[in-house]
């Protein structure tokens, strides 16, 4: 017996050596047989651990410094070859120094195949699935589904600032070219690109807020002010989340004690209003434009005039003063 006693007790040490605190392991009973004795002794396997949020795993890795992701959304026909997706990652490219934030880009795709395009071209792909919706094929401004997928993208950026997240949300159909994060207030709870810019980036009473930019800072008040817009919907039915903030925005911005910013659009600019300064143009959007065919002549132009532009020397781009084109589909001079 006192052999049998020994070899059970050096089981049971061995058992308490390779088991750690807080290991999440189940007893399993061996039995140990010496002689015509049988023993019974318990041993631990691992239990495996409930598969993580894939949401929560990819906001983690993509987080950036001041606990920041930057997003944008897609579907499979914006993901095309040679669609706005592939103009959208060279912008990053052959930008001024923002190479680095594809680092911090989460793409988030509404239909199956986007996902699995997007994971063969970037690393930091969430697939946000809705409930009897197929967003798949490019949907038509204003129509239902254009709608649906609307709001279902408003009720998922509430869901990133509940997680704790800040977020610059960034539509498709916008080539960056400069790092535009600079330019957003450290005393802004939001901050949004206009169609137009009126001189005053506080002036919320004229300034129209466009969606396809938004930066929102994580907090309760924050979050309050997306639950109430997003209930908002029910009293402007068959219009886009955009359009209801617009109406709203006054009302909830005293009531939730928030700033809302209005970028320049010197540096935030768009085919509604063009930057008269390429020197200092961020980011350039196919607003005022409908249709991705549109969108995506128009913006190779824009992107060839900064490839332009940053093959001439120094120089000469102090003494120049270089623009943007002013023609295409989209595209039209201003003031003329």
């Amino acid at each position: 017996m006192f052999c049998v006693g020994g070899f059970v007790a050096a089981l049971l040490i061995l058992s308490i050596h390779f088991t750690k605190f807080g290991d999440n392991k189940s007893p399993e009973v061996l039995t140990v047989t010496s002689g015509s004795h049988n023993i019974a002794v318990e041993s631990f396997t691992q239990v495996k651990k409930p598969d993580q949020d894939p949401l929560a795993e990819v906001l983690k890795s993509a987080v950036m410094e001041g606990n920041t992701v930057i997003m944008t959304q897609a579907n499979e026909a914006w993901m095309a070859p040679n669609s706005l997706f592939d103009l959208f990652l060279e912008g990053f490219h052959v930008g001024e120094e923002i190479e680095h934030l594809l680092n911090h880009l989460i793409v988030v795709t509404v239909d199956q195949k986007g996902f699995e395009k997007c994971k063969t071209v970037h690393k930091y792909c969430y697939f946000m699935k809705t409930k009897k919706k197929n967003f798949s094929d490019e949907k038509a401004y204003m129509s239902k589904d254009y709608l649906a997928m609307m709001w279902a993208r408003n009720k998922f950026q509430r869901r990133i600032l509940k997680m704790g997240y800040n977020f610059l949300f960034t539509d498709m159909d916008i080539v960056w070219f400069r790092n535009p994060l600079r330019h957003i207030a450290i005393t802004s709870d939001f901050a949004f690109a206009s169609d137009f810019f009126y001189g005053d980036e506080d002036k919320i009473e004229i300034s129209t807020p466009n969606g396809g930019f938004m930066y929102v800072k994580s907090s309760n008040k924050t979050i309050q002010f997306f639950k109430s817009w997003y209930e908002q919907r029910v009293n402007y039915p068959d219009q886009h989340d955009q359009y209801v903030l617009n109406q709203i925005k006054v009302e909830l911005t005293k009531k939730f004690q928030v700033r809302m910013q209005f970028v320049n659009s010197l540096y935030t600019a768009g085919f509604c209003e063009m930057s008269k300064d390429i020197s200092k143009v961020c980011t350039v959007h196919a607003n005022c434009c409908v249709g991705i065919a549109a969108k995506l002549q128009d913006l190779r132009g824009i992107l060839e005039d900064w490839k332009t532009y940053k093959s001439i020397p120094p120089w000469v781009k102090d003494k120049e003063n270089f623009r943007f084109r002013d023609h295409g589909i989209c595209l039209h001079p201003m003031g003329k």
